[in-house]
């Protein structure tokens, strides 16, 4: 392989210069707030590590996966079939400092899902392939 194409780290970085005002190694460099050395670094080793991608979508608004993966919408606020409270919900998680952090994000996705059974129970059907006919016993019952 070419080491000077890294289709990996090439592509991400295209998705991101089509969708904002970051055009070099250096501007991303400022932003996700590393050295250029180790934006480079990265580029040889084909590399782009999430925690990029997830500065990027606090800096521009652009949904982590949809930057690495280029699937998805590309935010929040995309397609027709995203829920108001679920807008509303990023948008409290985004407006302060201490809500960025991905622990405060996994904290709140877990209490979450404790909040809500039901949803747990669908979600552990959904991930584990069991037919959506079979139900687990009520988290009630004595």
């Amino acid at each position: 392989m070419n080491k000077s194409i890294s289709p990996v780290f090439d592509a991400i970085f295209d998705r991101i210069k089509s969708e904002t005002s970051v055009g070099s190694l250096r501007q991303l460099a400022k932003i996700i707030k590393k050295d250029q050395s180790t934006i480079s670094a990265a580029k040889a080793k084909d590399n782009f590590p999430a925690n990029w991608a997830y500065e990027i979508e606090k800096n521009f608004g652009l949904l982590t996966r949809w930057v690495m993966t280029g699937e998805g919408p590309k935010r929040i606020n995309e397609g027709a079939e995203i829920n108001p409270l679920l807008v509303e919900v990023n948008e409290w998680l985004n407006e302060e400092e201490k809500h960025k952090s991905a622990d405060f994000r996994v904290l709140f996705q877990q209490q979450m899902i404790r909040a809500f059974f039901d949803y747990e129970e669908w979600k552990i059907r959904k991930e584990t392939g069991l037919d959506s006919g079979e139900h687990f016993p009520s988290s009630k019952v004595a």
